[in-house]
């Protein structure tokens, strides 16, 4: 072969049976991509639809609201690490296994019926995000070193083809937010993120019948792209002042975000991959609005409820792409013993989740469906997602 290929990538993320498996045609076609790709998600986040613009009150305010930070009154540091897949990927995965347990000479064929036979279906790895965010009342910064995410979609373009869009980005983020007193009634409260991020990234359709032929391996240096850029976030914060009626009962908040504002792109290219590598996919200007609503407490639950409005602006945006709907029963037992049980809409598609926490160490679990069909035609994709985590 020609080129190296990203088994080296592929093989730390657990990908490596997929990367060594299937071969590649020789001309790289853009790859279709219908998703919206979020730079960073929270798996507390999406189990209650992803609508977390206006509560964002835990570690990552950084990426969802900085303004949120101005009203911490403690500090907080979480280490993680997150994997998430779908049902179909694991499948795919023993698939890929059965072909490759075939005799050298039948696993041309073997491949390319396998794909073939995959057609309108979609698969989703994020393994691993890992990452350490420290928090404090006013600011808070954060280093996530590895974020993969591979979305493999089959589409009958020219015949049937292998949709591959790969993403690995390293982040560096830091936040700063402050109380404003413009209204003495009002609390309202802004804040930015300034980060820098490095990404790879690999995009390529390809036909059946070239992933038979075995010329290439599916992810080569010679197809990844590489980039690093810094950009701006700038959130705001407002929890008007109400008194008495159905406000006072069921309290309101309200936020609005941009992000990537600067969306400059990956212009400095280090070339670490390879030399050949040109400027990756841009992060995307978009605007964020939610709004929190505090219902009463309840034992020892305290419910809200959250609609967002996210991405606007977004190549792939539209309005149900953009919907996001949650509610969440926060518990606490004790100070060592809190956690969470949340659903809701992402997309249009129902959500769970759930979290505990017992001293220093966390488990967040969550199911979400998301949109990789088109406008025209709609198409779910669900996905699991675990986080384990160390606060202090």
């Amino acid at each position: 072969m020609r080129s190296r290929n990203l088994t080296k990538w592929a093989l730390a993320f657990g990908l490596g049976g997929l990367s060594r498996g299937i071969p590649v045609q020789a001309v790289p076609v853009k790859s279709l991509d219908f998703t919206i790709h979020e730079e960073y998600t929270s798996t507390r986040a999406m189990g209650m639809g992803n609508a977390f613009t206006a509560i964002a009150d835990d570690f990552s305010s950084l990426f969802y609201n900085p303004a949120t930070l101005a009203n911490r009154t403690d500090g907080h540091m979480r280490m993680f690490i997150r994997g998430g897949t779908d049902a179909s990927a694991l499948k795919l995965f023993s698939q890929i296994k059965d072909v490759k347990a075939k005799p050298k000479t039948e696993q041309a064929q073997a491949y390319s019926d396998l794909i073939t036979s995959h057609y309108g279906d979609h698969f989703y790895y994020r393994i691993p995000t890992i990452g350490a965010v420290s928090v404090r009342p006013g600011w808070g910064i954060a280093f996530i070193p590895a974020d993969l995410s591979l979305d493999l979609d089959v589409h009958r373009q020219v015949g049937p083809m292998l949709n591959v869009n790969l993403y690995v980005d390293s982040t560096l983020a830091f936040s700063y937010a402050k109380k404003l007193k413009w209204f003495d009634q009002h609390a309202l409260s802004w804040g930015a993120t300034v980060k820098a991020v490095h990404r790879v990234y690999a995009g390529e359709a390809i036909s059946a019948g070239q992933l038979a032929d075995g010329s290439k391996s599916v992810l080569s240096t010679s197809d990844a792209n590489e980039g690093l850029t810094g950009d701006l976030d700038v959130g705001t914060y407002w929890v008007p002042e109400v008194t008495g009626g159905f406000f006072s009962v069921v309290r309101p908040s309200f936020a609005f975000v941009g992000r990537n504002l600067v969306d400059y792109g990956f212009k400095t290219n280090f070339h670490m991959i390879s030399k050949q590598s040109s400027e990756p996919p841009r992060l995307n200007r978009r605007f964020d609005i939610g709004s929190k609503w505090d219902l009463p407490k309840w034992w020892v639950f305290d419910p809200h409820f959250s609609l967002d409005e996210r991405d606007i602006g977004h190549p792939n945006w539209s309005p149900i792409k953009g919907s996001h709907v949650g509610i969440e029963l926060y518990w606490k037992m004790y100070n060592w013993w809190k956690g969470h049980w949340a659903a809701g809409f992402n997309q249009g598609y129902w959500t769970a989740g759930f979290g505990a926490r017992m001293a220093w160490f966390q488990i967040e679990l969550a199911t979400f469906g998301e949109e990789v069909g088109s406008d025209a035609q709609r198409k779910q994709d669900r996905r699991y997602l675990v986080e384990l985590a160390l606060d202090f």
